[in-house]
């Protein structure tokens, strides 16, 4: 049963091998390592020296303190709130009494958006006024 199924198989195909060929120009054209010949070569362009990247711009704590609590100041919805922004080595922390959950997650949000920041710690205490 076996040999009547592969017998079928390999001769399910009637067509003649038939070879197609493309002609010399849209065969180049499809190929990846086809290179043009020596005398059309370009002119080696001069390398120019590589140079090295800038180094990022390192942010100082004293800095992303200022622009996370003047951030918190400007904002309408952190009325009414006490908030102290201290930063060390990048990690935010934030200490003091919030209305609202809302003003707590204000606080984190501007403290992480700020560049430089490795890590935010929430210590603010919720005082329903």
């Amino acid at each position: 049963m076996a040999c009547i199924a592969l017998a079928c198989a390999l001769s399910g195909c009637q067509r003649p091998y038939e070879r197609v060929t493309a002609p010399a120009a849209e065969n180049l054209s499809r190929n990846v390592s086809a290179t043009p010949p020596a005398a059309e070569a370009p002119a080696a362009a001069p390398v120019a020296p590589v140079r090295p990247a800038p180094a990022p711009e390192v942010i100082s704590d004293a800095l992303i303190a200022a622009r996370v609590g003047a951030a918190l100041m400007a904002d309408e919805a952190m009325r009414g709130s006490d908030v102290s922004v201290n930063v060390e080595h990048g990690v935010v922390m934030l200490v003091g009494n919030v209305k609202s959950y809302d003003q707590a997650g204000i606080a984190s949000a501007y403290a992480q958006r700020q560049d430089g920041v490795m890590r935010v710690d929430n210590q603010l205490t919720l005082v329903p006024r």
